[in-house]
């Protein structure tokens, strides 16, 4: 069974980038355009792991997401 890989980052360029060389290496990618849609994917998703792009739409929208996530998700350390 593949692993379940989210990319969250608010550059386009930058998703489908991630998106192709995860895809290539042979995990299952989803990608989410910002914070909120970020959010909705984990909880659809729940993704192995997430990859996220710290400053979006606000100057913190990945710490957010990251705290918030970790109600909603497995941490890992």
């Amino acid at each position: 069974m593949k692993k379940k890989i989210l990319v969250v980052d608010d550059d386009p360029d930058i998703l489908e980038q991630m998106t192709s060389v995860l895809t290539g290496a042979g995990y299952e990618v989803s990608a989410a355009e910002g914070r909120a849609a970020a959010e909705e994917a984990i909880l659809k998703t729940k993704p192995d792991l997430a990859i996220l792009d710290l400053m979006m739409e606000e100057k913190d929208s990945g710490f957010v997401l990251s705290t918030r996530s970790g109600s909603s998700i497995r941490i890992r350390r």
